[in-house]
């Protein structure tokens, strides 16, 4: 049976407006939203309890606790290490073309990350970067870290005053140092680390500002968060992508860029001087 994250994502009959605001809903916060009682939902998606009602009978359910039953067992599975992982799938990537079939769902993802990223919130994001007022810091887990590495370095071509948080003895003194004018920017997906937790609490105790960029379960990073990027993270492998996630940093790094103007020409053109000087490029002559 398709899992149930994504006959949300792609409903397999056609939804009314109202039914397509409660997909948003549980997608927004799944799964724990669609855990609580089904009025909870209804009041959340700004929706009547039919409504709820209609859709989870289209997705395929009985009704609406037949739906919760399915989402159990889904957030069962989902914090399945890849060792648990590996032994289901090692036939099927035996027995297929496994690079074709990777690239294939990794097309579908990003088809997936289309809908789940909100224009809106990219903007908002947007604006707080955009801020010169705000200092912006940057974490990540485990394998997420390469990621908030990534937008870092971008946003330092962008503006002053970005850094990569340490992963080590220095994060409690870097820490420490957060405040109402900080923007922390977290990246976090699911076996999520005590250590970006002990993150998010710390800045948010300090007053800062932030921007978790996860998956579309339930991290336990979801109550801090100022606003949330969601992307799907599911592969062929036992091991989770984070292609859905890359392709969100970059098309924000691009929306920074298409409202920036003069002053991003001449900060550019002042760093590539400052680099000729280095010589950091010593074939482009």
């Amino acid at each position: 049976m398709q899992e149930l994250k994504q006959r949300l994502a792609s409903p397999p009959a056609e939804l009314t407006p109202a039914e397509r605001k409660v997909v948003r809903a549980l997608l927004d916060d799944y799964p724990r939203l669609g855990l609580g009682p089904m009025t909870r939902l209804a009041r959340h998606a700004g929706v009547s309890d039919p409504t709820i009602m209609r859709l989870v009978k289209k997705l395929g359910f009985a009704g609406y606790g037949d739906f919760q039953e399915a989402l159990l067992a889904d957030v069962d599975d989902r914090l399945r290490s890849p060792r648990t992982l590996l032994a289901e799938r090692r036939e099927r990537m035996g027995r297929d073309d496994t690079c074709a079939r990777y690239l294939d769902q990794a097309g579908q993802s990003l088809q997936q990350t289309l809908g789940l990223t909100r224009p809106d919130d990219i903007q908002r994001l947007a604006d707080w970067l955009l801020d010169s007022r705000l200092r912006v810091h940057c974490h990540g887990g485990r394998f997420s870290r390469f990621l908030a590495g990534y937008l870092v370095t971008h946003l330092r071509l962008l503006r002053p005053q970005c850094r990569l948080l340490d992963d080590g003895a220095l994060l409690p003194d870097q820490l420490y140092d957060l405040g109402r004018q900080d923007l922390l920017v977290l990246f976090d997906y699911r076996r999520y680390q005590s250590q970006a937790q002990h993150v998010a609490q710390a800045a948010k105790a300090r007053g800062t500002r932030l921007v978790l960029f996860t998956d579309i379960y339930a991290s336990p990073l979801r109550e801090h968060a100022d606003l949330i990027v969601s992307s799907p993270v599911e592969s062929a492998s036992p091991f989770d992508s984070l292609v859905p996630a890359m392709a969100q940093v970059e098309a924000l790094v691009a929306t920074l860029v298409a409202r920036m103007g003069a002053p991003l020409d001449e900060r550019l053109e002042g760093i590539d001087q400052l680099r000729n000087a280095f010589s950091s490029h010593i074939l482009e002559e």
